[in-house]
């Protein structure tokens, strides 16, 4: 038999080109990206496969370089460190979608000024559950974010610092008031929308306060958060320079 011409299949040698030019373009836009999350989103690709994966293999001696990028140190941007990417079991957003806000916002409303109130679970429990839906993932922080400020959020952090004992329950591995920082820290740190908010409500004290506290762990908590702040302009504007100098030399 005679060798395969591709000009008897048009239909066919339409389609290989077809697939050589979105090759081609997917390729060009790779390198005219600056970050892998970019990239997989126009692919309608998870997100995370930038963490493990250096390029995505599209066929035999066929791959689209991910853009490189440095993750930041924890240590100089703190509470400002990326929320990760949706995790890899949740990705169908039909059959796992995003909290909405009204139930974001009721269930934020019932932990701060139901189950508090009545006891029914320690501060630093209530404070933990909140600090990890706020710490989740880049889909759904924003959205608890949100709902937690709607619900009154700032002035019961503000409430919870003050409470006589807030610093004292030591039959949790961490204190109300560190949880407080580390909520305060993750939400100016991550979201221009919460850290305009917190600012505004005068949070940043808090902060300021927790790099005397005499607990490391209070202490450390609020190093993070004020790290995480001066990584955005507003947090620059409302720190100065000595004070950061004084409060990072504790």
């Amino acid at each position: 038999g005679s060798a395969l011409c591709w000009s008897r299949y048009p239909a066919m040698s339409s389609m290989v080109n077809e697939e050589v030019e979105a090759v081609t373009a997917a390729k060009d836009m790779a390198k005219a990206a600056r970050k892998a999350e970019e990239v997989l989103q126009a692919l309608k690709m998870w997100e995370g496969w930038g963490r493990y994966h250096s390029a995505i293999a599209l066929g035999p001696d066929q791959e689209i370089v991910l853009p490189v990028q440095e993750e930041p140190d924890p240590d100089t941007v703190g509470f400002a460190y990326p929320l990760p990417p949706l995790e890899f079991s949740l990705r169908n957003s039909r059959k796992f979608p995003p909290p909405t806000e009204e139930a974001a916002l009721r269930e934020m409303f019932k932990l701060l000024r139901y189950v508090c109130k009545e006891g029914l679970c320690t501060k630093n429990y209530v404070l933990s559950v909140i600090y990890n839906w706020i710490n989740s993932n880049r889909r759904d922080s924003p959205i608890w974010q949100r709902g937690f400020l709607t619900a009154g959020g700032a002035d019961k952090l503000k409430e919870f610092w003050d409470e006589e004992g807030s610093d004292q329950e030591l039959d949790e591995e961490y204190s109300v008031r560190y949880w407080v920082l580390a909520i305060i820290g993750r939400m100016m740190g991550t979201s221009q929308e919460s850290r305009a908010h917190l600012v505004k409500e005068g949070l940043v004290s808090l902060i300021l306060e927790g790099t005397k506290s005499d607990q490391t762990e209070i202490r450390e908590c609020a190093v993070c958060a004020l790290k995480g702040l001066i990584q955005h302009p507003e947090g620059r504007e409302v720190v100065t320079y000595k004070t950061l100098i004084e409060c990072l030399a504790r």
